[in-house]
């Protein structure tokens, strides 16, 4: 279930060693159903382009991490204070 995918890329991300870490990440993402998996390589895309021109925009990585980060990883109870 999608619940069980959720835990599996936090625990994933709190992986001390950052090769395992990364390892066990992108093991997850491939295993993504297909149109999950197309839709988070297009807004992975999309934010790299936005993230390339932050001169501009003001929006480094940091920035685009607080604005999307609450709306892409949400907490299965959507409770604020466990973000």
């Amino acid at each position: 279930s999608l619940t069980d995918k959720y835990a599996d890329f936090i625990d994933a991300n709190r992986k001390e060693d950052p090769v395992e870490r990364l390892k066990t990440l992108k093991r997850l993402i491939h295993d993504l159903p297909e149109h999950h998996y197309e839709t988070l390589k297009f807004l992975s895309a999309h934010l790299k382009t936005v993230a390339e021109n932050s001169e501009k925009n003001k929006m480094e990585p940091r920035n685009l991490a607080i604005v999307f980060g609450p709306t892409l990883v949400r907490t299965s109870d959507d409770n604020m204070t466990h973000m």
